[in-house]
């Protein structure tokens, strides 16, 4: 988990080291960049399948952060986010999100983004059953521009799982977390 940690942190200080970097030379050129810092909650619904053929969804709250950058029509994010839900002793979610912006008003923009991440969760059972599994996600919103420092928006993830575990006799496959989102991103200006 420390080693996961490492890698998260040193990609970010590379993909920041890379945006903050400036020469006299590239100074002639104005780039509009915004630094990104972002709270996000939701509601998530979560299919599990047991063998036998019977499926459940299992409903999740959650709240995250996340960190970037931003230009006129790309976010990137870091993300992390705790899911709360009975059924789990722990879940949660860490990746990155490459989103592009169709700037469609200069008062607000619709996005879609694609992503990739970890899904580390624990099952409240007898065995403790454990998730660790790569999650493959989509995202869709509208975001609303609050002025210069600030943006609110609305959106819908999907993110795909295909993780399987064994309790006792029942084996579960877990498939998809389908979430509803809203955040407030505050803005920064690099240049």
């Amino acid at each position: 988990m420390v080693n996961k940690i490492g890698k998260v942190v040193m990609g970010l200080v590379l993909v920041s080291s890379c945006l903050l970097a400036e020469s006299k030379e590239a100074s002639k050129y104005q780039y509009d960049i915004n630094s990104l810092i972002g709270v996000e909650a939701g509601y998530s619904s979560f299919d599990v399948q047991e063998s036998g053929g019977k499926s459940k969804s299992l409903d999740l709250n959650h709240g995250g952060v996340k960190i970037g950058a931003e230009s006129t029509n790309y976010r990137l994010f870091l993300s992390a986010r705790v899911f709360d839900a009975k059924e789990f002793k722990h879940a949660r979610s860490y990746g990155v999100e490459l989103q592009y912006l169709l700037n469609f008003s200069k008062y607000a923009n619709l996005f879609f983004g694609a992503g990739v991440g970890k899904v580390d969760m624990k099952l409240d059972s007898v065995n403790n059953i454990k998730i660790d599994d790569t999650y493959y996600s989509g995202d869709v919103g509208f975001n609303v521009h609050l002025g210069d420092i600030a943006d609110w928006e609305i959106g819908a993830r999907v993110m795909g799982i295909n993780a399987s575990a064994q309790d006792g006799l029942v084996k579960y496959n877990f498939e998809n977390i389908i979430t509803g989102y809203t955040s407030i991103i505050f803005k920064f200006k690099m240049n």
